[in-house]
């Protein structure tokens, strides 16, 4: 298990996770790369109260560092899924309803493996909204638009990469305080200074819960 952040994460922030990790059971070792600062976690903790906490830490991000025995597992249970999947057919599914639907979503704790990182659930992000999460030790925005639509993207200013953007639920737009740049939903610049667009990301939706893919779209 790590915890990864942004690698110039508040000394205050990166104590409290720290502290907190600690006080559930874990030793920490602490290393920061270029781009991101990491907390390899070991010991018998309790991994459900760790992320408990850490879902209220939106600057953290948790990953499951699998051994080999439950890798093995994970992919048996994939092509297992998979096979089944494909002998119901859309006849059998559609008659099965909802419960087949259940049987087949992946367990939590393999969502980490497919490269998702979790939004929250539909109902934690109201229309013309944001919420604000890390990937990978970056901010991300993600945000709901009419309906059901969410979008993700970068919340660095192209202009600097030292500016964060906010959500301007008025303009619907992602405004950098900075220097005033803006960018639509979609990551294309809206007002100068900046000239490039945003890196987006997918947004999935797992049940009543979202994700976002750890991906850059089109990358």
């Amino acid at each position: 298990m790590i915890l990864i952040l942004a690698r110039d994460v508040a000394p205050t922030l990166l104590e409290a996770v720290v502290r907190d990790a600690e006080r559930l059971g874990w030793r920490c070792e602490v290393s920061r790369g270029e781009e991101q600062l990491v907390i390899g976690l070991s010991g018998s903790g309790d991994l459900d109260a760790l992320e408990r906490a850490m879902r209220e830490r939106p600057e953290v991000d948790v990953l499951s560092i699998l051994d080999p025995g439950e890798l093995k597992g994970l992919r048996q249970r994939r092509r297992m899924l998979a096979g089944l999947a494909g002998g119901l057919g859309a006849l059998a599914a559609a008659g099965a309803g909802i419960p087949v639907i259940g049987f087949l979503l992946p367990p939590k704790e393999a969502l980490e493996d497919r490269g998702l990182v979790p939004a929250g659930s539909l109902e934690s992000i109201r229309e013309h909204e944001a919420k604000k999460l890390i990937v990978l030790g970056r901010p991300v925005l993600v945000v709901r638009t009419d309906g059901d639509r969410f979008f993700a993207l970068s919340a660095v200013c192209t202009h600097m990469d030292i500016c964060h953007l906010e959500w301007s639920a008025e303009r619907r737009e992602l405004v950098c305080p900075c220097h005033g740049g803006a960018f639509d939903v979609y990551g294309n610049v809206v007002h100068g200074p900046p000239s490039i667009p945003l890196a987006t990301y997918a947004v999935e939706r797992i049940g009543s819960d979202l994700f976002v893919r750890r991906e850059v779209s089109g990358a």
